[in-house]
């Protein structure tokens, strides 16, 4: 090779290492042919050597700001509610989140899930009344004994009635109305938040 050819090589990579901001290590594992050690990386290129990883989106988006709610959970023996609290995104629809958040269950291993595995909310309403209107899949009849029903209806209930907006709730099954939940838990009238169970 000349030296007016080396000469050229020299630049060509020093340039590409100013253009691309600095000559760091290149990752082998992604870099497919010679050629892709030469291209110059744009906004659109990911999984580059510089990108920093997200943990956390709500984190690495600092404009979403977090609240805490509450969630009721049985306690260990499945006697009574207990309260955990966790912090979410606040967003619009922040009843609907924590409805979500009631559904996956208790983080602390020593209290129990009241709403059975596999339910889902498929749709929440509040209206300007007060009235919450909770649209479940059937899931939520297999609860395990009639104490756990009693427990899943206040829990919604209580984990709702900490909104301001919500004075008391109803509950639909697939888009119906019903009258009994978890089996034998009387839903015919909308049920308010009580603290004290």
């Amino acid at each position: 090779m000349t030296k007016k050819m080396m000469t050229m090589v020299a630049m060509v990579v020093l340039s590409v290492c100013l253009i691309s901001g600095g000559c760091s290590k290149i990752d082998e594992s992604k870099v497919d042919s010679w050629k892709d050690m030469f291209k110059i990386p744009t906004g659109s290129d990911k999984g580059t050597a510089n990108d920093e990883p997200v943990l956390n989106p709500d984190l690495a988006n600092p404009g979403v700001e977090q609240v805490v709610v509450k969630l009721y959970f049985a306690d260990g023996q499945n006697q009574k509610l207990v309260t955990e609290e966790r912090s979410i995104g606040k967003v619009e629809g922040i009843a609907q989140q924590t409805m979500h958040e009631l559904i996956k269950g208790p983080s602390n291993q020593e209290l129990q899930g009241v709403v059975p595995a596999g339910t889902e909310l498929l749709d929440i309403n509040i209206k300007p009344d007060g009235l919450c209107i909770v649209d479940l899949s059937r899931e939520v009849n297999q609860v395990s004994s009639a104490r756990q029903g009693e427990l899943m209806v206040q829990a919604i209930a209580n984990t709702l009635g900490q909104f301001p907006a919500v004075k008391e709730v109803s509950f639909l099954v697939e888009g119906e109305k019903v009258s009994v939940l978890g089996g034998s838990v009387s839903v015919a009238l909308p049920v308010q938040a009580n603290y004290f169970d």
